[in-house]
């Protein structure tokens, strides 16, 4: 599994000389060479130093990819609903409540993105506690009629914003609706708590939906990997 590795920050103060950037990367690849995990590393669009992409290229870092950051304003007090895509009413989105939830909710984001055989496979049941307390995270599946759970996605507050995290659905359940059932109630839901906004880091599937639901496009993170 990618690890989110956020060690090296990317905002040294100007004072700090290039040995230090130097053996601060070199001590973060070896962290993880030693574990055999691979890992990604996450840089804003205003890094510390500015050529930073330069300095992790020359130690063979290289830049993989861009993820949009999005976010959409939230008004308060306003029916959101009004303003939402068509959504499938057959569609039934809720709160995970228990541990038959949480195993639903790890598979559907084992499969969904490709880990590979014997990983992932209790994510949400290693952190129970968290999940089911519904704050400060809101983990939710949804499923058409009748069928298995075969969507999810949450809502986490960080630093006191709001973030839609894990959107994830099973391939043969694609582009029925689950998705936009979730965005909606994760939408909804973080305006009745009165947030001024919501937050989110979009994917190339994902990204049309968003804009669906106002979110628009505010910077790229650059992602390194060796």
């Amino acid at each position: 599994m990618d690890l989110l590795n956020l060690a090296l920050g990317c905002d040294f103060p100007a004072q700090v000389d290039d040995e230090t950037i130097t053996a601060e990367i070199e001590a973060v690849k070896t962290f993880f060479a030693r574990r055999e995990a691979p890992w990604r590393w996450w840089i804003g669009p205003h890094p510390h130093p500015l050529d930073i992409d330069r300095r992790l290229a020359r130690q063979q870092v290289i830049l993989r990819s861009r993820l949009p950051t999005m976010v959409a304003p939230l008004r308060p007090g306003v029916s959101l609903s009004d303003t939402f895509p068509p959504l499938n009413p057959e569609v039934q989105v809720w709160l995970a409540s228990d541990q038959a939830d949480l195993q639903a909710a790890s598979t559907i984001r084992r499969i969904a993105f490709r880990f590979p055989e014997g990983q992932a496979h209790d994510y949400f049941e290693a952190m129970a506690g968290d999940w089911l307390r519904a704050e400060p995270a809101r983990l939710f599946l949804a499923r058409l009629g009748a069928g298995p759970p075969a969507a999810i996605g949450a809502l986490i507050m960080g630093a006191g914003l709001p973030g839609v995290y894990i959107m994830a659905t099973l391939p043969e359940w694609g582009r029925r609706g689950l998705g936009k059932a979730i965005m909606a109630r994760i939408v909804s839901e973080a305006a009745a708590a009165e947030h001024p906004m919501l937050t989110l880091t979009a994917g190339e599937q994902g990204y049309g939906l968003y804009c669906q639901f106002g979110f628009e496009h505010l910077f790229d993170y650059s992602i390194f990997s060796v």
